[in-house]
């Protein structure tokens, strides 16, 4: 892939995380984040999936999405957002939509059993395969932007530590079962 058509794509992919940034009517302060982590996002997935590890498209989306989410925890300090509010519409630009869309006009084709090849196990098994693809990349996009976020985000934007709210909040739920009588 050519470098020029590279940064064709990381443009692209920068203005769609921007118009699901402004669909979910994310702040203006954090655009310029979420502009430059569906880039960052995209262009690990690219990378990966044409250069270094060649059709495994479910990991190249799963350390696009984990880039994502790490950077996330990052810019979520700086931009004074949650880490949420820019990382899910950074990683729309990578949900896999040839895959869901040959899967469901395959299904189709399946229920409506047409004269064509939609009877044979052979396209049953290739729309399987696309429906299971579509699955499991959504999965590893979503495990990617959540679980680095889980994991090492010990703090909000507001500098108040996450392990002191959590901590306080099960000594809370734990005094108020003590104290009242069941009937």
């Amino acid at each position: 892939m050519g470098s020029l058509h590279f940064i064709f794509l990381l443009f692209w992919a920068m203005l769609v995380s921007l118009g699901f940034a402004a669909l979910f009517n994310t702040p203006r302060r954090a655009m310029w984040v979420v502009a430059l982590l569906g880039a960052i996002g995209f262009g690990i997935k690219t990378i990966l999936n044409t250069d270094i590890i060649p059709g495994q498209v479910m990991l190249a989306s799963l350390a696009g999405a984990s880039a994502v989410g790490i950077l996330g925890i990052y810019f979520a300090h700086r931009v004074h957002t949650p880490p949420i509010v820019f990382t899910i519409p950074a990683v729309i630009n990578m949900i896999p939509g040839k895959f869901g869309y040959e899967f469901m006009i395959g299904l189709l084709h399946t229920v409506t059993f047409g004269k064509d090849k939609s009877g044979s196990f052979d396209f049953f098994m290739e729309v399987l395969n696309n429906g299971l693809k579509t699955g499991f990349i959504l999965m590893a996009l979503a495990f990617g932007v959540i679980f680095p976020i889980l994991i090492f985000n010990t703090r909000t934007a507001k500098h108040r530590d996450l392990n002191e709210i959590v901590k306080k909040n099960l000594q809370h739920m734990g005094r108020g079962s003590k104290g009242k009588k069941r009937k």
